[in-house]
């Protein structure tokens, strides 16, 4: 139990039944998981038994008998917050009767949030940090990879505060990673639960030549992206049970003309590239953005036609991708 105290009840005038009923108090609870409670164990029958409890304006009690054995457990419903409680047991039993007073405190909490620090997930390293809202005992990683096998697991012992990067680092059995599952846990023993989905593919692909200014497809531009779909759904049925897998369709230009146009233009063609997918019978969510002249493959000078410039990209992942080059995010939008 989380901040369990152990108290044993020994009220004068209970003579012989001084051991009739122990107590525990679990000190802390937290909203939406469990509340505080006060637990009795009856070591004897008792005729009547009787608790009177106030926790900071909430009231808690029971009255009536209660038999050799049973387990009594009384939930403290209090809000968010730090609450005395002061109250009373009696207790009638065979070889006598008694009330103790009753003096505790308790604590609920919010809810903990932990998050990943941006910038800190490292596949190649297996590190990433995590930030707690809470002061951290303890953060579990699990690797898992396709079909849900473990591939990697690490534990970090922590004795950080509240909202300080706590590192992880976990060792691998090899395979690919599709999922991180980080588990972060307060020191009252409560956890919060972060699942990541690194995994992501970049679809190889022959690039669609556009007419210039035109973010048209050509008939004789299709087979390409025929080709890519092709790709994808082999994709699709290797991880699509592990991940919900989305399109992301990335379209980017030279610096030929001004740089308002170019992101226009890289966006109508990543939407009709988009859009051709769609029409093709991908079966995922679509999305797609244009990057203008913003990142390019090769760093150019202005008004450079530059061939490999005027390219696309096809990823499929369960989150939006980072754009390549610095170029910055210029917002993934949904095909509808």
């Amino acid at each position: 139990m989380h901040g369990l105290l152990l108290l044993q009840a020994l009220a004068s005038g209970l003579a012989h039944a001084q051991d009739a009923v122990s107590m525990e108090v679990v000190k802390a609870g937290q909203v939406g998981t469990s509340a505080p409670a006060l637990v009795l164990r009856l070591n004897q029958d008792a005729s009547a038994l009787t608790v009177k409890l106030d926790c900071g304006g909430t009231r808690v009690g029971r009255s009536g008998p209660a038999r050799s054995g049973e387990r009594i457990e009384l939930p403290i419903d209090a809000p968010v917050g730090t609450h005395a409680c002061r109250g009373s047991l009696f207790g009638s039993f065979a070889d006598g009767e008694g009330e103790m007073p009753l003096s505790f405190t308790v604590t609920v909490h919010r809810p903990m949030t932990m998050s990943l620090r941006p910038g800190s997930l490292d596949l190649q390293k297996r590190t990433l940090d995590v930030v707690m809202d809470r002061a951290t005992s303890k953060v579990e990683i699990t690797a898992l990879g396709p079909k849900g096998v473990q591939v990697g697991y690490g534990l970090a012992p922590s004795g950080d505060a509240a909202n300080a990067p706590v590192n992880v680092e976990w060792k691998q059995d090899g395979g690919e990673v599709i999922k991180l599952k980080i588990r972060g846990f307060d020191t009252d023993g409560f956890w919060s639960e972060l699942e990541l989905v690194p995994w992501s593919y970049s679809i190889p692909h022959e690039d669609v030549v556009f007419a210039t200014s035109s973010a048209d497809i050509g008939l004789g531009e299709e087979p390409k992206l025929g080709t890519a779909m092709t790709d994808a759904r082999g994709v699709l049925d290797k991880y699509g049970t592990d991940v919900v897998i989305k399109l992301y369709v990335g379209g980017h230009t030279d610096t030929v003309g001004d740089a308002s146009s170019n992101q226009k233009l890289s966006m109508a063609r990543a939407r009709s590239i988009a859009g051709w997918f769609k029409k093709a019978g991908f079966p995922g969510e679509i999305y797609y953005q244009g990057y203008g002249e913003g990142s390019p493959a090769v760093d150019t000078g202005d008004e450079v036609d530059e061939a490999r410039n005027r390219r696309a990209s096809y990823t499929l992942a369960a989150r939006p991708p980072e754009a390549s080059g610095g170029g910055g995010d210029y917002g993934w939008q949904e095909l509808k």
